[in-house]
């Protein structure tokens, strides 16, 4: 099974990667369990990380796989002899392909959005892509298409990332294309008696690329670009959009522009919001120090926010097992430590790295630093991408990644180049 199926930011930023990436390999003393490796028919290429359900059950998505060779949403069960994985639904192309990542309600239904499939037309030769939802019943979950994206001017295609929830039942999400000027856009899906209405709240000016989405308790969204602003980067260095219920739409201010290749620039996952100050975290691919990826944060200051680089990665030179930029979202914890992932970098793969996870831990000057894995052998899984890590009450790290494993019929497009479908794992502290 060869894959091949990356995002727009992925591919318009693959020959820079590679370009820019030496490093050599250092051992990091934490222990990995591999819960599951993907191995084709049953899923392969889980990007965007699990969710946690009831009784250590998982849910997460898979890009490519299944019967239908167009993705997957899977369950993990704990069992005495490990974890047992069931397709909850194979994607076929016309209910959607290329599923993104899962957010779960109170009652345990499982909502998401496909990057294509649905209806395929001239601006969508792919396919548009599908919101959908999977609704637990007695045995098994029942599947249904909530909304189907149109493409064009008119509507949003192309969802990307997971899509958030209010506390009326409402999804939000970004495309990365279509709406007024082609540039993406935010749009909002409203339950209602007769099944769920869109609603188009902002249009995002043309190449932007939105990446990425995030809600507060009062309800104002927080939206990545990974290109546009007033930064001096070739097509923008990207930007920072918060979105404000106003009357019976949404108002939308550009909260930061990066501002150049030394700023952090090129953000590719939602924001992490602090409610409790109001900080905003973020990774991006590229900028800071050595213009290997970031992770920042925004800072309440007067009527906007002050930037600050928390951390910049120096892209693995010589000596050092440090990682390549950051694509997911970092998982903030009550004490507010800060986790994250490199898909490259941090050793094997070929020379390009397999991938790390780090933390951030605050301290009275800002924030330490250190990676608590390396992922230096396929077979350990290698390239965490999208997805969020995510930990449990005892402080263990849950995650995906999209190659490696134990199954080696897949073979990686990316810049890996690791065989492997992909894994689930379980990082013990």
């Amino acid at each position: 099974m060869k894959r091949n199926h990356y995002p727009a930011i992925f591919a318009a930023s693959l020959a820079l990667v590679i370009a820019a990436l030496i490093f050599a390999t250092t051992a990091v003393a934490q222990t990995e369990q591999v819960l599951y490796s993907f191995g084709g028919p049953d899923g392969a290429a889980p990007d965007w990380g699990v969710i946690a359900g009831a009784s250590g059950t998982f849910y997460g998505t898979t890009t490519f796989g299944g019967s239908g060779e167009a993705g997957t949403v899977f369950e993990l069960k704990p069992e005495k002899s490990g974890y047992e994985e069931e397709i909850i639904h194979g994607f076929s192309g016309s209910d959607g392909n290329a599923p993104n990542g899962l957010v779960a309600d109170k009652r345990g239904a499982l909502y998401g959005t496909t990057f294509e499939g649905g209806i395929y037309n001239e601006d969508c030769p792919f396919g548009c892509g599908v919101a959908f939802i999977l609704t637990p019943q007695k045995s098994g979950y029942a599947f249904s298409v909530l909304y189907t994206f149109q493409g064009g001017t008119v509507d949003a295609w192309e969802p990307f990332g997971a899509l958030v929830l209010d506390k009326k039942g409402a999804l939000y999400g970004i495309s990365q294309f279509g709406c007024a000027e082609n540039g993406g856009c935010a749009f909002k899906l409203t339950p209602g008696k007769s099944g769920y209405t869109e609603s188009i709240l902002y249009s995002f000016p043309n190449s932007s690329l939105p990446t990425g989405i995030a809600i507060d308790s009062k309800g104002s969204l927080f939206v990545t670009t990974s290109y546009d602003g007033t930064g001096s980067c070739d097509g923008g260095c990207g930007t920072v959009y918060e979105l404000t219920p106003s009357g019976s739409g949404y108002n939308g201010t550009v909260i930061y522009n990066f501002a150049d290749y030394s700023d952090a620039n090129y953000p590719s996952a939602p924001p992490t919001i602090d409610e409790k100050t109001g900080v905003i975290y973020g990774t991006t691919w590229f900028g800071g120090s050595y213009k290997s990826g970031t992770v920042f944060a925004l800072t309440p200051s007067g009527s906007g926010y002050e930037e600050s680089i928390i951390y910049s990665f120096d892209g693995g030179g010589y000596g050092n097992p440090d990682g390549f930029a950051s694509w997911a979202p970092v998982l903030l914890q009550p004490d507010g430590t800060l986790y994250g992932t490199n898909p490259l970098g941090g050793g094997g793969c070929k020379g390009i790295g397999c991938g790390a996870i780090f933390q951030l831990t605050p301290s009275q000057s800002g924030f330490s630093f250190q990676y608590i894995y390396n992922f230096s052998k396929p077979i350990n899984g290698a390239e965490p991408e999208w997805g969020s890590v995510i930990a449990d009450d005892k402080g263990n790290l849950y995650g995906t990644t999209r190659s490696g494993g134990t199954k080696t019929s897949c073979g990686d497009g990316g810049p890996g180049g690791a065989h492997g479908c992909g894994v689930v794992f379980k990082i013990v502290p």
